[in-house]
């Protein structure tokens, strides 16, 4: 919703630049307030600028009626990337990196600010001057990737610990583990007796979750199962395919991205099914709700990213929808993994790309941006 400024009241610094103090204008469809300088040589650089709603912020509060109605759609659902939603959602400071693999499939933020970086398996299809390696760490130097370590294995799913020790999915029955400031893998204690695991997520109390075939499983710090979702109340089988991404949020729900046959997110309380979410009605009326990874934000809310729609979905902690994010519009395609973490007093979003599909010869990217509002 539009805010007034009481007169005489000196505005808050500009949104983009977080320096400028005098804010001269407000992007109605970004809910953005801006300098002149940002305006002209930043927001002027967003893919559909054009189109948007930009006005002085002395005539802010004349907007705000007209705003509420043109935000919504003829369903009553909130345009995408539009804030008129329960969370304005704005990612601002927007950068773009070039990495040396195919797909960022896989992506975690460790405790020292450096990331780890994977694409699976890594199918390794020729494309010129690039190189294959399936796991790095990296570290974001200025606009360069900066390779710390690389390790050519299979990697299915990556998380970091409480310790910032690396938890590792290689296809065996087994988590493997890099202990913090080393290189080494080793075979960690987690799931020695599971044959089939596909995602691995770690809590913020450090209780490791797992998916595969056989569901979903929750341990402790010392590797003992403390939950199995397998079947529902009604003794239906939660899972009947790949199980893609894990997160957890503050209230201790499980959110599962579950692919083939059936994709949809499915939210796990304390020992059965809360909902499924199975996409937005409008949007994927257009294209399938194609689900590749979810995180947790730090205000608790949770990021589905639906690769085939380019959009990010944004539930609260009990998987309602509150709004949507079209990454198109800020230059992003084909999201399939997503980090997050703090850096002081900002919520800093990861998001890696798949460019399988891309006729150019360009590796995965990553890209790096402030979230605000979730």
């Amino acid at each position: 919703m539009a805010m007034s400024l009481p007169q005489g009241q000196c505005p808050v610094q500009c949104q983009l630049c977080e320096g400028d103090p005098k804010v001269k204008w407000k992007c109605l469809d970004c809910d953005l307030l801006m300098c002149s300088n940002c305006k002209d040589k930043v927001h002027s650089k967003f893919k559909s600028d054009k189109d948007h709603r930009i006005i002085d912020i002395k005539d802010v509060g004349q907007q705000s009626k007209g705003v509420d109605q043109q935000d919504k759609d003829i369903t009553g659902w909130p345009k995408v990337g539009v804030s008129s939603s329960p969370t304005h959602v704005k990612l601002i400071n927007i950068k773009e990196y070039q990495t040396q693999m195919l797909n960022i499939r896989f992506l975690a933020v460790s405790l020292d600010g450096s990331l780890w970086i994977g694409d699976g398996d890594g199918e390794k299809s020729f494309r010129l001057f690039t190189s294959y390696t399936a796991l790095q760490n990296v570290k974001l130097v200025g606009d360069k990737v900066q390779i710390i370590s690389s390790l050519n294995m299979e990697v299915y799913g990556i998380a970091v610990t409480p310790n910032n020790d690396i938890l590792l999915v290689t296809g065996g029955p087994q988590l493997k583990q890099i202990n913090a400031g080393t290189n080494k893998v080793t075979d960690s204690i987690y799931c020695k007796e599971l044959s089939d695991i596909a995602r691995v997520h770690v809590t913020k109390d450090g209780r490791v979750i797992v998916g595969g075939q056989e569901g979903v499983v929750v341990m402790d710090t010392d590797g003992r199962h403390l939950t199995r979702y397998i079947k529902d109340k009604n003794n239906k089988q939660i899972f009947d395919g790949s199980i893609w991404s894990i997160t957890s949020s503050i209230n201790g729900n499980i959110f599962v991205v579950h692919r083939f046959p059936n994709p949809r997110l499915v939210v796990l309380g304390k020992g059965d099914v809360i909902t499924n979410y199975n996409g937005h009605p409008l949007i994927n009326s257009h294209s399938t709700f194609n689900p590749e990874a979810v995180i947790t934000t730090p205000m608790d809310h949770v990021i589905v990213a639906d690769y085939r729609s380019h959009t990010l979905h944004i539930l609260d902690n009990t998987g309602q929808l509150l709004t949507t994010y079209n990454t198109k519009d800020i230059g992003i395609d084909n999201p399939i993994s997503l980090a997050i973490t703090m850096e002081g007093n900002f919520a800093v979003l990861y998001i890696g790309c798949d460019m399988t599909n891309e006729e150019s010869f360009d590796t995965g990217k990553l890209y790096k941006m402030n979230i605000i509002g979730c």
